[in-house]
């Protein structure tokens, strides 16, 4: 299935004498992929609707049998979080890299030009990205990211790509100058792997020095991996302006990730620099092919030769090609990845405890849930038996829990539910997504009302109509719960001004009170807009799995240092908004009666419709 989200013509046809239009060149790129090698959810056991890597594999290759037939030349690239993301990709990361890792066996069979580097490519560890880098056929490149003892990794790459079909003997191939770029805050969501051995670089900097030295080793055009979103024209630049990278002179094409978005098509508005229907970013060819194996990305590129011999982009056609269940899967790619899948779905039905009620995040954006309850109860175990006999054993213990895997962009099936009887080791990894150390910080009663404002900043701004609950450009894990002090949160005030009858055992919290918060190190490195801990806040760095204590604390319900009181409300008088969440939390609808829910029927995307009244 073609996804035509748009066709895009940037120049005009080719001066006369020069060489012809049909010098094409075919770019094409995954992102996100997150370890989909066959699409399968690991948590819920059962198919992701695709194939994942599997079926990508497939449009690849009519893709490239396209190409040919058209005398175009193709380059085949991924731009980043390729090797983290659900259990499949913490198995391997334990494994001997070799060329039978499941890994380097896809990527090596799907004959990949290159690999841009994630900022979640960097959480099993750099001697795993090393060696990784080390098997692969293809380079890994990371422009701005400066390690200590690089190893194969490299700044940047030339491909060459034969032209089948081109008019002059000297035209023969294309060199393809390759650059890719990390969020600068990677050097803050990733510090404890990268402290003392790496830096991470502004990006346009980077680039502006880089493009110079690839010019100059013989790159015809030039194709940028950045692993950053695109802004919205009515939201905050995201970690850099990508339009802004994108206007680098001699940067020919981008391919832009990390948001889990589609470019182009509908999920981006126009705004400076962006134009969502004619796929441009900066006025240069761009795509960004959604996550977890949802797109292919296909850019096709018309080019001219000038008597210089420098060649450039006349037009372009930017698309999208959508992996579907129907998408046929590779076979190589299912045989490498088998036995890992087998295994992992076997481990996961492995029984690690009980539970007597249903546990599930489906209003976790509409009220304290059970599960953010037992998540904070583990972390609470970890960072009390952590600072047990130290001077910071004393303070009162808070707890901050993500309302991570709530829908959002993932969409309605991506929701968390453990019915009631035996808990299996899926669950816990749901209730686990990424390999997170639990961290302690001390912060004041201040630090405290800037992180739930924070927090609050999810909601969107009340109309006089109901309108949604939660801004769409903001994903529901930038939403934290804390527990062991109470608050309420009225969406009538602005934003930073949400937060009130804030206390802790029943006493309104002053500024300079001081706490341990208990968090994860994502949030404490500034993830999710948060303000980065200073080191001298940081107490405690446990290295004990959550998962592991998620375990033990269902064995012990009983261990709790606060009352089961909710920690939060909301307190908009008559105000009214509309929760966007899974069909199947309809029979659970009473355990928000009192926010007196009203179902409205689905949205086009699936999602259940329920009117609230805050």
């Amino acid at each position: 299935m073609d996804r035509r989200c748009s066709y895009a013509s940037a120049g005009a046809d080719p001066p006369v004498g020069t060489t012809p239009a049909e010098t094409r060149l075919r770019i094409l790129a995954t992102t996100d992929l997150h370890m989909q090698i066959v699409g399968h959810d690991y948590v819920s056991d059962r198919s992701v609707g695709h194939h994942g890597l599997a079926g990508i594999a497939t449009l690849i290759r009519t893709a490239r049998q396209e190409a040919a037939a058209q005398g175009a030349a193709c380059v085949l690239l991924d731009n980043g979080d390729l090797l983290q993301g659900n259990a499949m990709g913490d198995q391997l990361a334990q494994m001997a890299v070799s060329p039978a890792h499941p890994v380097i066996a896809c990527l090596n069979h799907l004959r990949y030009d290159a690999i841009g580097l994630g900022n979640h490519d960097l959480d099993h560890g750099l001697p795993y990205l090393r060696a990784v880098a080390g098997a692969l056929d293809m380079p890994l490149v990371s422009t701005n990211l400066h390690l200590t003892e690089p190893g194969p990794l490299r700044h940047w790459a030339i491909a060459t790509c034969p032209l089948p079909m081109a008019a002059l003997p000297t035209a023969a191939t294309l060199q393809i100058g390759l650059l890719s770029v990390l969020p600068t805050k990677t050097k803050i969501w990733n510090r404890d792997v990268l402290e003392g051995q790496a830096q991470i670089t502004c990006a346009l900097e980077s680039l502006r020095s880089a493009v110079p030295k690839l010019r100059a080793a013989g790159a015809d055009l030039i194709v940028l991996l950045a692993h950053m979103g695109i802004a919205h024209k009515d939201e905050a630049k995201v970690e850099e302006d990508i339009c802004a990278l994108a206007q680098v002179d001699g940067i020919d094409a981008v391919i832009t990730g990390h948001t889990h978005r589609r470019f182009p098509g509908p999920d981006h508005s126009e705004g400076s620099g962006v134009d969502a229907q004619a796929g441009t970013l900066s006025r240069k060819p761009a795509a960004m092919p959604g996550f977890g194996g949802s797109d292919l990305a296909v850019l096709d590129l018309a080019l001219n030769r000038n008597a210089q011999g420098r060649w450039s982009v006349l037009s372009h056609e930017s698309r999208l090609r959508c992996n579907t269940v129907n998408t046929l899967a590779d076979p190589v790619v299912l045989s490498a990845a088998r036995p890992n899948h087998t295994a992992i779905r076997a481990q996961s039905e492995e029984v690690v405890g009980h539970t007597d009620t249903a546990l599930h995040n489906f209003f976790a954006l509409a009220m304290p849930t059970a599960i953010d309850a037992l998540t904070a109860r583990a972390q609470a175990k970890v960072i009390r038996e952590g600072v047990a006999g130290t001077p910071d054993g004393d303070l009162p213990i808070l707890v901050a829990t993500a309302a991570h895997t709530a829908g959002g962009r993932a969409g309605p099936g991506h929701f968390l539910h453990i019915p009631p009887g035996p808990v299996q080791r899926r669950h816990i990894a749901g209730l686990v997504p990424y390999r997170n150390e639990v961290w302690a910080l001390r912060v004041t009663g201040a630090d405290l009302r800037q992180w739930l404002e924070t927090a609050a900043e999810v909601f969107a701004p009340l109309g006089t109509v109901a309108g949604p609950l939660i801004d769409p450009h903001r994903p529901p894990y930038h939403f934290d719960t804390i527990h062991g002090v109470t608050y309420e949160i009225n969406l009538r005030r602005p934003q930073g001004d949400r937060i009130t009858a804030l206390s802790w055992q029943g006493v309104p919290v002053t500024a300079k009170q001081k706490y341990l918060l208990a968090t994860n190190q994502f949030r404490a490195a500034g993830g999710g807009g948060f303000d980065c801990a200073p080191k001298a806040t940081v107490v405690l760095r446990n290295p004990m799995p959550l998962s592991e204590a998620l375990i033990t604390t269902l064995a012990d319900p009983s261990a709790v240092l606060w009352p089961d009181a909710p920690p939060w409300r909301f307190s908009a008088v008559e105000a009214q908004a509309i929760l966007h969440t899974t069909p199947d939390a309809l029979p659970f609808i009473k355990e928000i009666a009192h926010l007196s829910p009203n179902p409205g029927g689905t949205t086009p995307l699936g999602f259940a419709e329920i009117r609230l009244h805050l």
